[in-house]
């Protein structure tokens, strides 16, 4: 909330989750700047004792699968009684650029004249999935052995053209065999973000998008979301979408960069810190394209809106 005009904060209404069976027990519940935040602090009031005693022994057992699940919807369906035309649901464990407010409405209004029957915006994703996916060496094998024929063409046809003084067959060797594969292996090996890095704005992202730790939905998606989510019961919400998605062929949208970025290397769901590995998966959850905004005064803004 840090940075927002007053404009843009009378046009927000916070909801704050305390996701604990016993609100007192949670260790920002009594801190000061709570109320002052939220527009609304939520805890469970739920008369359904089964209910209530089902939450505490998720808790006990550390059940997050279907806790987060049952959380996720709690939280949504209040914000759909609100009447807000747009839902963000964002977790905890979160950073935003300044400014991510206006950027978000904007990116609304993209989504919108894309006319296309949309699941989501999404506010953070993390660029560890967006990589050389095994799932289209067919494309990058392809690409690859184009390269090579057409370098082979170019190299036959100038020296057919009166420059077979000057290229042999032992410099097309090279070149094709040699040269080129060199040249396509650094190109995979410095990475598909560093060699074709997704331009600054919003785009669609129907695959390898993660995590849930922001997502912007209309008002009557969201309505749809709590039935999907209950009809699953258990699991992570983000692959929960990510299969709903994929059924019903709805559009995934995403903003370029993240405007909101992960913070911290663990999880409430708990350490899965391996001792041969040199990172968590928490601390895996990052987007290095957010670390691109810089400071700019009072505000920041990406380099190319700069």
């Amino acid at each position: 909330m840090e940075g927002l005009t007053k404009h843009d904060r009378e046009h927000i209404y916070s909801v704050l989750l305390i996701g604990h069976a016993d609100p007192e027990r949670h260790p920002i519940y009594h801190e000061p700047w709570l109320r002052h935040l939220s527009d609304k602090l939520l805890t469970y009031n739920i008369s359904d004792t089964k209910q209530m005693e089902l939450l505490r022994s998720w808790e006990q057992t550390q059940d997050y699968r279907k806790k987060a699940i049952f959380d996720y919807t709690y939280l949504l369906e209040t914000c759909i009684d609100t009447g807000a035309p747009w839902i963000a649901i964002v977790e905890d464990d979160i950073i935003a650029v300044a400014g991510w407010y206006p950027r978000t409405i904007a990116a609304l209004d993209i989504v919108k004249s894309k006319g296309n029957e949309w699941l989501y915006l999404r506010l953070f994703y993390t660029e560890q999935f967006l990589g050389w996916n095994s799932e289209f060496w067919p494309t990058y094998l392809l690409a690859s052995v184009s390269i090579v024929l057409a370098v082979a063409a170019m190299l036959l046809i100038l020296r057919h053209l009166h420059f077979h003084t000057f290229i042999s067959g032992w410099l097309i060797f090279t070149a094709c065999f040699v040269c080129t594969p060199a040249c396509i292996a650094l190109f995979f090996i410095a990475g598909r973000m560093s060699m074709l890095p997704l331009a600054p704005g919003v785009h669609e992202m129907p695959n390898f998008g993660c995590c849930a730790q922001g997502f912007v939905f209309s008002s009557t998606t969201a309505g749809r979301v709590v039935g999907k989510l209950r009809e699953k019961e258990v699991g992570f919400v983000d692959m929960i979408l990510e299969e709903w998605a994929n059924e019903e062929k709805l559009t995934r949208f995403a903003i370029v960069p993240s405007l909101l970025q992960h913070i911290g290397g663990r999880s409430s769901k708990g350490d899965d810190f391996k001792p041969t590995e040199s990172m968590s998966t928490a601390d895996t959850i990052f987007n290095f394209g957010f670390e691109l905004y810089r400071q700019d005064g009072a505000r920041v803004t990406h380099p190319v809106d700069a």
